[in-house]
């Protein structure tokens, strides 16, 4: 039996067909060590960019030189990728957050999240690009020195949520040819979800969840890790241990208490022992936003800075400064936000509705007004606008600019989750008249 160094050390950076592919062994004279993280999709329709926090996990994982790098899934938002050119731009979009990764030539092995599988287009387009080249599968094996990577999918079509049929086939033959070796899963459904998922993971199928589990069991499987769940989570469940690391970006789920913080994992393999150090990450965007919600409007502007001076062309912390530096009063820095938005940005109009929609998250309501008014001046006809507008009426009660607003953005999306919330709205405002 192997023995096992369960090490989860927190180091605070809170400083306020189917196959096996070899890796060429990079480290040869260090104990190995890799990285793993994942879930970062962007929050919603309307910030489609990559989330400051994974640029900011991007570069501190480089910094630690791994031998690889295992994503748990749910790299793009994927619901509305009903054209291939939207599914192309949001795979393209992870690909300019990740290309630290890719300039440091430190191979990415990534699990297929379910938002890669919401649309065709979305799936196919996740498929052409992570698939594994030499098998031609969206499951396959990686070796490096004394470890066994297994790289498992839990969306494959009309096998969503289980590992059954020619991919349990495939990884029973292959656990058995890893015999001796580390042995490490990576999929993105766990097979014991915590606080959320907890009907749409593995074991929504308990039987074939529980086969699965012996399966690994029986092959001395070190640890599975997995997504889907937007926290960290330890588990071991009789005798296989699992992890959820799920903190990459995403919106996070529960509270602090059940994991709910940014973070990634370094694990270091040295001989029998293996160390898993679990990686916090403090989120100045996040921290801000919260902050400017409870109109703490200078420490929110000093946690935007710092996010603004580690990242300067993401947009969120030039919407959180420019925001401060109006409710402040402070026109020069103020003009000079909304002059680095439209270089960010592109447009007048794109600049007003972030702010707007910015504002309206954090229920600052007469400044949401003030840039979304801009921003429907500049296109009356524009879903996104009327949509947040909406919502903004709402909120300030005028229930009849609300429905009104509501029942204009309605024909304009083909998106069916938009129009069954606008249907609601409508349905919930209308009462309320």
């Amino acid at each position: 039996m192997k023995r096992k160094f369960l090490g989860v050390c927190v180091l605070l950076v809170f400083l306020f067909g189917c196959g096996t592919v070899t890796t060429a062994g990079r480290h040869e004279e260090q104990a190995l060590n890799f990285v793993v993280m994942g879930d970062n999709r962007p929050a919603s329709v309307f910030r489609p960019e990559q989330p400051y926090i994974y640029h900011k996990t991007v570069e501190k994982a480089v910094a630690l030189d791994p031998v690889l790098i295992l994503n748990t899934g749910d790299l793009v938002l994927g619901y509305d990728a009903y054209s291939q050119e939207k599914a192309r731009e949001e795979f393209d979009d992870f690909e300019k957050a990740t290309a630290l990764i890719r300039k440091k030539d430190i191979p990415l092995y990534i699990t297929m999240g379910n938002h890669s599988g919401y649309t065709e287009l979305a799936r196919k387009a996740f498929a052409k690009r992570y698939k594994n080249k030499e098998t031609g599968t969206l499951y396959y094996s990686v070796d490096v020195k004394n470890c066994h990577f297994i790289v498992l999918c839990s969306e494959l079509e009309n096998e969503v949520s289980q590992i059954t049929g020619k991919q349990l086939e495939w990884l029973k033959g292959d656990l058995k040819r890893a015999e001796g070796k580390h042995i490490f899963v990576l999929l993105h459904r766990p097979l014991y979800p915590k606080i959320k998922h907890l009907k749409d993971s593995l074991n929504k199928y308990p039987e074939k969840r529980d086969e699965l589990a012996g399966l690994f069991k029986q092959y001395n499987v070190d640890m599975v890790f997995a997504g889907h769940v937007h926290v960290y989570n330890f588990s071991v469940v009789a005798g296989l241990s699992q992890i959820i690391a799920g903190g990459s970006g995403a919106p996070l789920a529960g509270t602090l208490e059940d994991g709910a913080f940014n973070h990634f994992f370094h694990v270091i393999v040295n001989g029998d022992n293996i160390d898993y150090r679990l990686l916090p990450l403090q989120n100045e965007v996040e921290q801000a936003a919260q902050m400017m919600k409870e109109e703490r409007v200078q420490g929110a502007l000093s946690l935007a800075k710092k996010a603004v001076e580690t990242f300067p062309d993401h947009p969120m912390p030039h919407i959180i400064a420019t925001a401060g530096y109006k409710s402040a009063g402070r026109t020069l820095e103020y003009n000079a936000g909304i002059t680095k938005l439209l270089l960010i940005l592109g447009s007048e109009e794109e600049v007003f509705f972030r702010l707007g929609e910015f504002c309206l998250n954090v229920k600052l309501l007469d400044l949401s007004d003030f840039y979304l008014s801009k921003a429907l001046a500049m296109d009356n006809d524009s879903f996104k606008v009327l949509y947040h507008y909406a919502q903004l009426k709402t909120e300030q009660k005028q229930f009849p600019a609300a429905l009104e607003m509501y029942k204009k953005a309605l024909p304009l999306t083909d998106n069916d989750h938009f129009k069954q919330d606008i249907k609601e709205q409508i349905e919930k405002v209308g009462k309320l008249m």
